[in-house]
């Protein structure tokens, strides 16, 4: 794992199969999604490295997670159990964040077969974590940083992106990617027809800073790379 500062309150913590995201807040930290099972060390001590504290002493205020795939909670119940944390996540995802559910089947488009055979088995199966609280689109964040939360249905059903409206910074989960430099729709939808309405929905926003479960994040004027219909496949 790899830590990356976009700015002077947002990190990306990034391995070769997905990304989550860390925000400054109160001395320690905020994490959106929480990687795959068994990153926990990296992270914290990748954090602690930017704060230069030894991993053990930093804090992490709350872990948000976007949906409920794999990739993306699959850390979070060992942070919790380390540092505290309140773990918080849509609704809608409650029952297969909590374990009591599967996740639904993609529909996968013909050329998506042969990445999602590559990649899925690389995704380490993730322990069940309890939520603490159970969010809705509309639903906001009191950090240093204030953010909103938005539905992003389409690559799950309950999927949340998080929008910082002073920053005009988005964090898509995977209602959007990057392949090259370039902006897409996530891949692997439940519903195909559905993320492309998110992802224009998304892209409207016109935000400054855009970053993905997939793909490097967009750090500067990212709505002109954003335009609907530009990529829609790697």
């Amino acid at each position: 794992m790899e830590l990356d500062r976009l700015t002077d309150w947002l990190w990306c913590l990034r391995t070769p199969i997905v990304q989550c995201y860390a925000i400054s807040h109160r001395a320690g930290f905020v994490l959106i999604d929480a990687s795959t099972e068994g990153e926990e060390n990296s992270i914290l001590t990748l954090l602690g490295q930017a704060l230069a504290i030894p991993g053990e002493q930093v804090v992490v205020h709350e872990i948000l997670l976007t949906h409920g795939h794999h990739d993306h909670i699959g850390s979070a119940a060992a942070l919790a159990a380390r540092t505290g944390g309140r773990v918080v996540g849509p609704a809608l995802e409650a029952d297969v964040i909590e374990g009591r559910r599967a996740h639904p089947q993609p529909r996968r488009r013909d050329w998506e077969i042969p990445m999602y055979e590559q990649i899925i088995p690389q995704v380490p199966a993730a322990p069940r974590v309890m939520l603490d609280e159970r969010l809705a689109p509309g639903d906001t964040r009191d950090w240093d940083n204030p953010a909103v939360l938005l539905a992003a249905p389409g690559h799950t059903p309950g999927q949340l992106a998080v929008w910082f409206p002073t920053e005009r910074a988005l964090i898509a989960g995977d209602a959007m990617a990057s392949r090259d430099g370039q902006p897409m729709p996530g891949v692997f939808n439940v519903d195909p027809a559905e993320a492309a309405t998110t992802y224009a929905t998304l892209a409207a926003l016109a935000p400054d800073i855009a970053c993905f479960g997939h793909g490097a994040p967009l750090t500067h004027q990212a709505a002109k790379f954003l335009q609907p219909g530009t990529r829609d496949r790697p």
